[in-house]
């Protein structure tokens, strides 16, 4: 009886592939890396399953990379309901969830390090030289007489055969051990934990022998890094491992250094960041067990770990846990789902809840513990609105903001200006003709970089020198409109010239160790006046910044996305939650042109709970997320009628096919329609039974695949989008 293996090949096909297993590779399972003839070439392809019988004319496997499944029972689980979901090809699922040595063949055999050790027999009688010597000196003084041979090479150079003459004279011993973390081996002591601390901890723990989701809304500073840090101490003395998935690389170095203070535990990075060797040791770390805690973003939700315990994903509300292009998957979702399938319990924590969590948590599938107190006692700032339109120091700034960072400074106090722009000013704009400096590539205006003299799209990343001359009419009348992190760092340059002013944006830190340095920097007082984007409102304690300003708040209240509030009051709350973080009051100033507006007065008392409530009650009302349930197909070519006329074949094919009131809206153009070259569209499909919507794409997707127009443009499918932009 043949045994055919099917296949998932990294391709736009959104179908599997079946091929013969010949005799030589009768050990095949799934799970095994194979090669495989795909055309004219061969190709690495993942075994998704065993049968016996096809229906396809099939070629046999050429090479098998592994005597053993590189990719787990559990891991094939979560991509194969992953592509399921999200309605995208399954081999392009396995390229985002494996790193790129898995995905290109290498092998699944973890790095080594060689250890010295002197021997227990006597030291030999006759003389050693001078840098045999040192060696043993060294061995000496060390812990059980033992060094890494890179612990060595750090003291005395490269010395390899200084040491095998050792080795031969029986002086000192080799062995090899796996490359893997250090544990800490005096953790520092747990600090107290607090009445609604100590209740959230053993609630989880009460809870935690199968599938349970527990929603911690703690306001900013309530110490919910310390709850996941003893959360995470009562799995491994079960001796099982922990996932934590945090929304921003620049995060790391932070939540990284507090849990390692505090356990002792091996614990590795997976994040984008990490050269690929690096990445493909800590996968295997973690595959293996020698991991306890994986600690990473996203794309860490697909590490495979031998025994988990427990997932915690810290700012669960965080947009940068979706994936915005190839596959468009949300990690909270997919985690979600991993502790399903391995019925563990999992934790989210948020100072400002998503509507979906906020949703659950209310129709009571998630459990909702509040942390209200923050942890050191510290009392929340008090926030007051400034008219942006009143009395101005300078460009961008107010002068009640002004006096206010002038009375901080005087008692050397931190101060952090909030601003979500970057470059110096957003327009540059002809006074005699109104001509605006436009992307040639996007629907976009160009942003003007005053320090690399650039005009730069950041859309699509062109960028050209910065003019002084109208380009229609040559006058030379331009002028800056609007503020960005780069001129609100020089105004305040200029405002206070003896006092360090720190700009935190993207084009200023380049480097996630830079940025690492940089937060460092910020904590020891190296810079009194923090000037940044929201790389800074999210997770960091600068326990002296005791004045927060928020500038240009206004941007989401009359936004057409229609998570725009939602999205505000969440990166306003958890700005503001910078301040007073330490032993020194906080205060918070928000510059606003819309003072009287409802949304401030809800924010003002601290609210999120009631801001979260009337847009749930809108959302009931729109039928839109976490209510009902959205999918945008986008469909995008060099030619701006392809993308429109395919989406409207495919609104046809989907209209046949609906029998269960699935709303099919569009196609339309996209807000930005084009964008880097390329014009896009979009056609929405929105329902309030999730399963039909899911139905009908199932159905429908052959059908879509086989237009002859799906070939002339590029499309995606968006199941649960973020923004309709």
């Amino acid at each position: 009886m043949p045994r055919i293996a099917e296949i998932a090949i990294a391709c736009p096909l959104r179908q599997t592939f079946d091929y013969l297993i010949e005799s030589d590779f009768a050990d095949i399972q799934v799970g095994y890396r194979v090669k495989i003839p795909f055309g004219s070439r061969e190709v690495i392809g993942f075994v998704i399953a065993i049968k016996e019988t096809t229906t396809q004319k099939v070629k046999a496997i050429t090479h098998c990379f592994e005597q053993e499944p590189v990719i787990t029972h559990e891991l094939a689980q979560l991509i194969q309901w992953t592509s399921d979901y999200y309605h995208h090809p399954i081999g392009d699922c396995y390229q985002v969830a494996l790193p790129k040595k898995i995905r290109l063949g290498g092998d699944n055999k973890l790095k080594t390090v060689s250890s010295w050790s002197l021997s227990k027999n006597d030291l030999p009688d006759k003389f050693l030289g001078e840098k045999q010597q040192a060696i043993v000196d060294l061995l000496l003084q060390s812990v059980n007489k033992t060094l890494l041979q890179t612990q060595i090479y750090e003291q005395l150079g490269s010395c390899l055969s200084t040491l095998n003459r050792l080795a031969e004279l029986g002086v000192i011993t080799t062995s090899e051990s796996v490359k893997g973390p250090l544990i800490n081996q005096l953790p520092d002591p747990f600090k107290k934990l607090n009445s609604e601390q100590s209740h959230t901890v053993k609630t989880i723990c009460d809870n935690s022998d199968s599938f349970d989701v527990s929603l911690i809304q703690g306001i900013t500073g309530s110490g919910k890094t310390e709850v996941y840090i003893q959360l995470a101490e009562k799995m491994l003395a079960k001796k099982r491992q922990v996932l934590v998935l945090i929304p921003e690389i620049g995060l790391t170095y932070q939540i990284v250094a507090r849990f390692k203070s505090h356990l002792s535990a091996k614990i590795v990075v997976i994040n984008s960041s990490m050269n690929e060797t690096d990445r493909h040791q800590a996968w295997l770390l973690a595959n293996k067990g020698y991991a306890d805690i994986v600690i990473g973003t996203r794309s860490a939700v697909f590490t495979p770990l031998a025994d988990l315990g427990l997932i915690i994903i810290d700012e669960e509300h965080d947009s940068s846990y979706k994936q915005q292009d190839s596959l468009r998957y949300h990690a909270r979702n997919v985690a979600l789902i991993r502790a399903k399938q391995a019925n563990i319990p999992i934790v989210l924590g948020s100072a400002t809840p998503s509507l979906e969590s906020f949703y659950h948590a209310q129709a009571q599938r998630y459990r909702l513990l509040s942390m209200t107190k923050r942890a050191t006692g510290a009392v929340l700032p008090q926030v007051k609105l400034i008219d942006s339109e009143g009395p101005h120091a300078s460009n961008g700034l107010s002068s009640t903001l002004y006096k206010a960072i002038e009375a901080e400074l005087a008692k050397d106090n931190q101060v952090l200006l909030f601003i979500n722009k970057r470059g110096y000013a957003p327009v540059l704009m002809c006074h005699d003709c109104d001509w605006q400096a436009v992307c040639p590539n996007c629907d976009a205006k160009m942003i003007v970089h005053q320090g690399r003299y650039q005009l730069r799209c950041h859309h699509c990343g062109f960028n050209q020198p910065l003019i002084h001359t109208c380009p229609d009419c040559e006058s030379s009348d331009l002028g800056h409109y609007g503020a960005g992190t780069e001129q609100i760092e020089h105004s305040l340059q200029m405002l206070f010239p003896s006092v360090p002013v720190l700009r935190v944006d993207r084009d200023s830190i380049q480097q996630l160790g830079a940025f690492s340095a940089l937060v460092n920097e910020i904590q020891q007082g190296g810079a009194k006046i923090l000037v940044g984007t929201q790389m800074l409102a999210k997770g960091h304690d600068f326990h002296d910044v005791t004045l927060v300003g928020v500038l240009d708040a206004d941007h989401g209240l009359f936004s057409a996305d229609f998570r725009a509030i939602e999205n505000l009051a969440q990166l306003i709350i958890q700005v503001t939650g910078r301040a007073g973080r330490g032993e020194k009051a906080g205060r918070v100033f928000i510059q606003t042109s819309q003072i009287e507006h409802p949304f401030w007065k809800k924010l003002l008392s601290h609210n999120y709970h009631a801001i979260a409530q009337d847009l749930l009650t809108e959302r009931e009302m729109s039928a839109m997320p976490p209510i009902g349930s959205l999918c945008v197909i986008r469909a995008r070519a060099k030619e701006q009628s392809l993308s429109l006329a395919f989406l409207t074949e495919v609104a046809v094919l989907l209209n046949q096919a609906n029998q269960q009131g699935v709303l099919v809206l569009g196609p339309v153009p996209a807000m930005m329609e084009k964008r880097a070259g390329y014009f896009r569209a979009q056609l929405l499909l929105t329902t309030q039974q999730r399963k039909v919507l899911h139905q009908l794409l199932d159905h429908t997707l052959p059908a879509i695949s086989a237009l002859k127009s799906s070939r002339k443009v590029k499309w995606s499918i968006d199941i649960d989008p973020m923004d309709l932009m």
